[in-house]
C-alpha cells in the first residue's frame, strides 16, 4: 500500500530524529572512552601535587636521582607523607560518603601498600630520558606523565600507571548508569518528534490537497474554482500560477460560448447581400453591370477581412494559453514599436510624438512577441483611423508597481456611448472607425485577450486630441529569485 505524502514526510522527520539520536549515542561513547580516562588521569594528576614538589626539592638539593634510584623505602615514606589518604581505610575528606557516590567518584583507597588499583603503587619515577628510577612502570600508550622542572629544566617524570579496570568497573557502570539516563532521553524525544511531525506534515501537505482538489475541479469543468493563497513561498506561488490558469480557462469557456453566436451573426448580413445581387442577377432582376460586380466584390472583401480577423483572434485565444513570459523591459519594447512606426505614419502626415517615462529596470513578467502583436495593433489603428494631418502621442510612467501607457490620438473620434463595447468582439461604432475603413471589429478584442493574459487591465476613453485614448495598465514584476 501506498503511503500519502503526509506519512512520509513524517516518517522522514522520524528517521532524521533517529540517525541524529544515534549519532549521538555512537560520539557519547566514543567521548566516554577518550575523556572519562583523562579527567581520572587529571585528577591523579592534581593529587600528586605535593609529591611532586618534594620530588623537584630533592632534586634541587642532591642535583641527581641517586638517593631515590632503587630506594622503595624512601619511596614509601614520601608517599605516607604526601598521600596519608592512600595508606587509610577512611577515603579522603573531599569525597562523599560511600552511600551516596555518583559515577564520577575516586574509588576508595585500599589498604596500606595498596593492589595495583591505588594511586600510590601506580605512582612511578622516571629520569630526563624517560627511565624508570622506582616504582611500576610498564609504558602504555594512555600514560599520564608530570614533569619535573628545576631551574626551568626538566630534570625527570612522574608517571602515573592508568587503573588496569576502569574500562570494566569505573566505564561500564558510568556508561551503563548514561545509557539508561539516554534510553529515557531518546524515547522522549520521538515521542517528542511524532507529536511535532505529523501537525507539521499535514500544515506542510494541507496547500498541496487544496491543490489536488482544485485541479479536480478543474479538470471536471468547474473554471471558476480558485485557490485562496496563505502563503508566500514556492506553494504560494504554484497557487497564484492556478489561479491564473484557472481565470485564463474561465474566460477561453465564456469566449468559446459566444463564439458560434457572434459568427453566425457577423457572417449573416454580407451573406445575405451577396445571395440577394446573385439571385437577382441569376433572374434577370439585374445585370452584370460593373457596378453590381463591384458591389459583390466588396461584400466579398468584407467576408475576406472579417476571416482573417477571425483567424488572428483564434491565434490570440490559442496564445493565451502557451505564453512564454519571462522579465522583461518595457520600455525597450515600447522605444522599438515607435521606431517601427514612425515613418508609416508620417508618410500619412501623422505627426508621432513619444513621452517614455521608465527606466530600463523597470521589468515586467509578460511575453515580449505578444506585447509587440499588441503595441503594433494599436498603432495600426490610429495608422487606419487617423485622419491625416492628425497626431499621436504614446506615453508611459510608473505608479507604485504599475506600468501605465497611453496611446492618445486626434479626430475622428468615438461616440461615448460606444466606448464601453470597443473591445467586444465583433463590435463597431457607426462612425469613421467603420468596417467601411477597417476591420471586423476584432482588433480591440485581440488586444484585451493579450492585456488580460498579462495580468492587467486597458480601457478606451475619449482623446483631449479629439480621437480615442487607449490605456493599458500591467503590474510590475514581483517574481521571487532562486
Amino acid at each position: 500500500m501506498s503511503l500519502n505524502i503526509r506519512y512520509k514526510l513524517s516518517l522522514a522527520f522520524l528517521l532524521t530524529t533517529a540517525i541524529t539520536v544515534g549519532g549521538m549515542f555512537v560520539f557519547f561513547q566514543w567521548s566516554f572512552k577518550h575523556g572519562f580516562t583523562n579527567y581520572i588521569q587529571s585528577q591523579e594528576l592534581r593529587e600528586v601535587g605535593d609529591l611532586v614538589d618534594e620530588l623537584q626539592s630533592i632534586y634541587a638539593r642532591e642535583g641527581s636521582w641517586k638517593s631515590l634510584r632503587g630506594n622503595g623505602a624512601l619511596w614509601q615514606n614520601l608517599h605516607r607523607q604526601l598521600m596519608p589518604s592512600y595508606f587509610e581505610r577512611t577515603p579522603p575528606p573531599h569525597l562523599p560518603p560511600p552511600g551516596i557516590r555518583g559515577p564520577h567518584h575516586r574509588p576508595e583507597p585500599p589498604p596500606e601498600h595498596g593492589g595495583d588499583k591505588s594511586l600510590s603503587s601506580r605512582l612511578a619515577l622516571l629520569d630526563q630520558e624517560k627511565k624508570s628510577l622506582i616504582g611500576r612502570y610498564s609504558k602504555p600508550e594512555n600514560m599520564a606523565m608530570q614533569p619535573l622542572q628545576v631551574n626551568g629544566e626538566t630534570v625527570g617524570y612522574l608517571a602515573i600507571n592508568p587503573l588496569p579496570v576502569l574500562d570494566d568497573e569505573l566505564a561500564a557502570g558510568f556508561v551503563r548508569e548514561q545509557s539508561q539516563t539516554f534510553t529515557l532521553i531518546s524515547i522522549a524525544t520521538f515521542i517528542l518528534a511524532l507529536a511535532i511531525a505529523l501537525p507539521l506534515a499535514w500544515q506542510l501537505v494541507r496547500p498541496i490537497r487544496k491543490l489536488t482538489e482544485a485541479t479536480s475541479q478543474l479538470t471536471s469543468g468547474n473554471f471558476k474554482t480558485r485557490i485562496d493563497i496563505e502563503q508566500r513561498d514556492e506553494l504560494g506561488q504554484l497557487s497564484a500560477d492556478f489561479n491564473r490558469l484557472a481565470a485564463t480557462l474561465e474566460a477561453n469557456e465564456h469566449a468559446r460560448n459566444r463564439w458560434m453566436a457572434d459568427i453566425s451573426h457577423e457572417l449573416r448580413t454580407p451573406l445575405a447581400v451577396l445571395k440577394g445581387q446573385i439571385e437577382a442577377i441569376q433572374d434577370g432582376i439585374r445585370s452584370a453591370s460593373p457596378e453590381n460586380l463591384r458591389i459583390l466584390h466588396s461584400k466579398v472583401q468584407q467576408l475576406s477581412r472579417l476571416i482573417d480577423d477571425l483567424y488572428e483572434l483564434s491565434l490570440s485565444d490559442a496564445g493565451a494559453l502557451s505564453y512564454c513570459k519571462t522579465d522583461i523591459s518595457l520600455v525597450k519594447i515600447l522605444r522599438s514599436i515607435v521606431e517601427d512606426f514612425d515613418i508609416p505614419l508620417a508618410q500619412k502626415g501623422i505627426r508621432l510624438s513619444s513621452d517614455l517615462q521608465l527606466a530600463e529596470d523597470k521589468l515586467i513578467y509578460a511575453d515580449e512577441a505578444r506585447l509587440n502583436q499588441l503595441f503594433s495593433n494599436l498603432l495600426t489603428n490610429s495608422l487606419r483611423y487617423t485622419d491625416s494631418g492628425g497626431q499621436l502621442k504614446i506615453a508611459a510612467r510608473c505608479e507604485a508597481q504599475t506600468a501605465i501607457i497611453t496611446l492618445a490620438d486626434s479626430a475622428p473620434g468615438v461616440a461615448s456611448a460606444d466606448i464601453p463595447h470597443l473591445f467586444e468582439r465583433l463590435y463597431r461604432a457607426d462612425s469613421s472607425r467603420s468596417r467601411e475603413t477597417g476591420g471586423a471589429g476584432l482588433g480591440l478584442s485581440i488586444c484585451q485577450n493579450i492585456v488580460t493574459a498579462h495580468e492587467g487591465s486597458i480601457s478606451a476613453t475619449p482623446s483631449t486630441l479629439g480621437g480615442l485614448e487607449i490605456s493599458i495598465f500591467l503590474p510590475l514584476s514581483q517574481r521571487i529569485k532562486w
